[in-house]
């Protein structure tokens, strides 16, 4: 196991800072970009009430009480918006700021506000709080910005044939991700008090989209189900349970 020294921790440049910004709190943690067996040195972690009208005003804050973040890293950040738009990469090509036009068509945002994630024929579109993309132009410089239902679809999607619902769970609430092959179906977020509402939206999502659950694949991760959901998901004839943290 890799022993660090002071200077290893001075070093900038063999840490990625990676940070996670929800309506209802934010944290900031590194990984070592030179030995993999280093553990993620958390920087912080904070929760609010979830008031998008203070929303802002609360990242700012988290940002400036740590300053440590704004330390001269690569920097990895991810936004957790329930109003992501997935939209065709071709649709956009054409057209400079159409995922900004698509965006606003459906939800209400200003154009400059919107942010987006690309995983080559899939573009997902996301905002989550007016002014927060030029904080983060502002704050942290080239930095790599995406959501995380992106994310999730962008690592699952070329795990295997088949329809695969890949589910993502956290407090209070669960990540979404049916795939067909390489295509995506639906990515979305859901809240969750019980165990029946992760099985709840797991079945709809089958239901609504024509698919077998006795015929899909269900990865299930994060932290662990209730009981009464892991009971529901034995009727899954593939069900895999991984103990990967989500994002």
């Amino acid at each position: 196991m890799t022993v660090l020294t002071a200077a290893d921790y001075a070093d900038t440049g063999q840490w990625r800072l990676i940070v996670k910004i929800h309506p209802s709190g934010m944290s900031a943690h590194l990984e070592n970009t030179i030995h993999g067996d280093v553990e993620p040195q958390e920087l912080f972690s904070t929760s609010w009430d979830n008031d998008p009208d203070n929303l802002l005003r609360n990242i700012e804050n988290a940002v400036y009480d740590h300053p440590r973040v704004l330390d001269d890293f690569s920097a990895r950040i991810i936004i957790f918006d329930r109003k992501t738009l997935f939209m065709p990469t071709a649709l956009l090509e054409d057209t400079d700021s159409a995922e900004s036009a698509f965006y606003t068509a459906l939800y209400q945002a200003d154009e400059a506000d919107v942010m987006y994630d690309t995983d080559k024929d899939i573009t997902a579109a996301f905002h989550l709080a007016p002014g927060l993309k030029g904080f983060i132009n502002r704050t942290f410089p080239g930095a790599r910005v995406g959501c995380n239902l992106m994310q999730a679809v962008a690592r699952q999607r070329h795990s295997g044939e088949g329809h695969r619902l890949f589910i993502s769970v956290r407090d209070g609430e669960a990540d979404y991700v049916l795939l067909n092959g390489e295509a995506l179906v639906s990515a979305s977020t859901h809240s969750w008090a019980a165990g029946s509402d992760i099985a709840y939206h797991a079945f709809n999502l089958f239901n609504v989209y024509g698919v077998n659950p006795k015929e899909a694949e269900v990865e299930l991760e994060g932290i662990p189900v209730p009981a009464d959901a892991a009971e529901a998901f034995t009727v899954f004839s593939n069900i895999r349970v991984t103990d990967n943290k989500p994002e």
